[in-house]
């Protein structure tokens, strides 16, 4: 595990040399080394829960270059967007902005999953129940299924888009901070601890229809 723990070091100590680099370039490597410092993380304790040793150091390396492309890819979309703004500043209102509208729309979509959810689970424990004494047909099962793996797959899209945002969120307050805006940091703060609540709340909702949905296979 000190093997692992090395990696993480290193890659994290990589994001020292985004110093020196345009603004855009150096975004990009945050986003890079912050995605690899947590892949790496990850893949080493899968690889120690796998047997340790050298399992959790290429658990490690696959999980840092994994980690590395998506952190690339989150550092590039915020660098992009960036572009858009003449100044630092209105760059931060606008990722506030951006913060708030996907939290109003995240918690909107968890009260009306966490309803539709109470309501699906009593359908069909009831239905499941009845095709086990074989009142109801094995059609009947698999129409129902059909419907909660529909509301499963628009929850997971949900679900991304918000794990997106809270990315790029992140690396925004990192640029925050660097800046020295300190009144945008508090507010993106803010934002980003109710959506890391939001995302949570709705991983526990998308598991739960994953659940509805298991139990209907027939």
């Amino acid at each position: 595990m000190k093997k692992v723990i090395a990696v993480v070091i290193m890659v994290c100590l990589l994001s020292g040399c985004a110093t020196g680099m345009s603004d855009s370039s150096r975004t990009k490597a945050e986003g890079a080394a912050a995605g690899a410092g947590a892949g790496a993380l990850l893949g080493g304790l899968i690889g120690a829960l796998s047997g340790g040793g050298d399992e959790a150091l290429v658990g490690a390396a696959i999980g840092a270059g994994v980690g590395g492309l998506a952190g690339f890819a989150y550092g590039s979309h915020v660098a992009k967007q960036k572009e858009k703004y003449a100044s630092e500043e209105e760059w931060l209102d606008a990722c506030i902005a951006s913060a708030q509208k996907v939290n109003q729309e995240t918690r909107a979509y968890n009260a009306d999953l966490k309803q539709d959810l109470s309501t699906l689970e009593a359908e069909t424990g009831a239905l499941i129940a009845a095709y086990e004494h074989k009142e109801e047909q094995k059609e009947s099962i698999i129409e129902e299924k059909e419907k909660v793996d529909t509301r499963l797959a628009e929850a997971t899209k949900v679900l991304e888009r918000a794990r997106f945002e809270l990315k790029n969120q992140e690396l925004a307050l990192a640029d925050a901070h660097e800046s020295g805006q300190q009144v945008q940091a508090e507010e993106m703060d803010s934002q980003i601890a109710q959506l890391e609540e939001a995302v949570a709340e709705l991983e526990g909702h998308t598991e739960s229809l994953a659940s509805i949905s298991a139990r209907m296979a027939v």
